[in-house]
């Protein structure tokens, strides 16, 4: 049987089975094995490229460390490591078997497992004024709103706060006398149906709401205007409030086996907006946005995404920064305008942790950067599947 477990097929859904024992501390997130024998990887001018992104990443934000399971490993010893590594055909196999110590990560049922979804950026027709149907305001990050870092709170003498979040967003409100109190930011339903940013002069561009919602999941894309301009739009910031899944609302709508971004698009279609904004407020979560200028979206590490290179993670449990390796189902389909995959295939290939999003949370998610436009949306759309992640380092150098 080779190395690699043979891919479940379409759109099976792990979260059916018997879950293992959650964990919670960083250093039982990985552990150490051997390199694979039979391994094939992707390699090629945009592994050229991320390398040396990746390289000056990890310079901007000087020392420390990076931690994989229970191995520590400087940032300057990773550089080197990254600065050695080839970027295509049999020195980079020998590269990943011989020098590279492999870390195998928790996963969600069984150790590398995880549960893999893709991520993409849109481009969506947009007004400046709002004129039916694009009545949607994007909004620019607002100047009240401030991040709050709850582990620099988390001390013996202060609240324990039992939480898996370091940083929130929240607002400043007047307290008692000439105090003020911080509290949570604005909801999604305080935001969109009591226009609780109304005359903050936020707005960047209008488009419909069904479109906004999911630019909101995406987290950076375009806008392109009448006259064939596009506004480039980035992560700017989040309101604090967690991110809920509006799929798992919809299963006595739509299959599980089913469920796409393609079909929630089309029940949310068929609301009216009454019930279309009651619906999506069940997801309190909401993005504020930045203009890029000359760029795609910007990750977490203020790297550019790289299609089929960028991988979301949580970083309580992984590095930011790290390269991985990511075994996945990569779908085909009959022409662009196929809803459906008419089948998948096996794909290997080096991916970065440069970003984190709102639904990847634990040691079992991982999201992938899939690209710009409709045919990185079809892919994206249909990718939730079992993949295989290993996180990779040099060998002997823990600390």
């Amino acid at each position: 049987m080779p190395y690699f477990y043979k891919l479940i097929i379409f759109l099976v859904v792990v979260l059916t089975s018997c879950s293992r024992s959650e964990i919670k501390k960083r250093h039982e997130a990985m552990r150490k094995i051997e390199a694979p024998l039979d391994l094939a990887v992707n390699g090629g001018e945009d592994l050229r490229k991320i390398l040396f992104d990746s390289r000056q990443a990890l310079f901007t934000k000087g020392s420390r460390t990076l931690d994989f399971g229970t191995c520590a490993i400087d940032s300057k010893t990773y550089d080197q490591y990254l600065s050695r590594m080839p970027s295509s055909g049999e020195d980079l196999v020998h590269y990943l078997q011989k020098e590279t110590q492999w870390f195998e990560v928790y996963g969600k049922e069984s150790w590398s497992e995880i549960l893999l979804t893709s991520y993409f950026s849109p481009v969506y027709e947009g007004r400046r004024k709002p004129t039916p149907p694009f009545t949607q305001p994007l909004y620019n990050v607002p100047k009240d709103l401030i991040e709050v870092s709850l582990s620099e709170f988390n001390h013996t003498d202060l609240a324990k706060l039992k939480t898996d979040r370091a940083v929130v967003s929240a607002r400043l409100r007047s307290g008692p006398g000439i105090l003020k109190r911080v509290v949570p930011y604005y909801s999604r339903q305080e935001i969109d149906q009591l226009a609780a940013l109304k005359g903050q002069k936020l707005e960047l561009a209008y488009v419909r709401p069904i479109d906004a919602f999911f630019l909101h999941i995406q987290g950076s894309g375009k806008v392109r205007f009448p006259n064939g301009k596009l506004l480039s739009l980035g992560y700017g910031a989040q309101n604090g409030h967690r991110y809920k899944s509006i799929g798992k609302l919809l299963y006595d709508v739509i299959p599980k086996e089913e469920m796409s971004m393609a079909r929630i698009e089309g029940h949310l279609a068929g609301l009216n907006q009454g019930d279309l904004y009651d619906f999506l407020s069940e997801n309190p979560s909401y993005i504020f946005f930045r203009e890029l200028v000359g760029k795609k979206g910007v990750t977490t590490s203020g790297l550019e995404v790289m299609d089929r290179r960028t991988l979301a993670i949580d970083t309580q449990y992984f590095p930011l920064g790290a390269v991985a390796f990511l075994n996945y189902p990569h779908p085909n389909f009959e022409n662009d305008l196929s809803i459906e995959p008419k089948d998948f295939e096996n794909n290997s290939r080096l991916v970065f942790a440069h970003d984190t999003g709102g639904a990847i949370k634990g040691p079992g998610r991982a999201d992938l950067y899939w690209g710009e436009g409709r045919k990185a949306r079809q892919a994206a759309g249909v990718m939730k599947h079992p993949a295989r992640l290993y996180f990779l380092g040099p060998k002997d150098a823990c600390l």
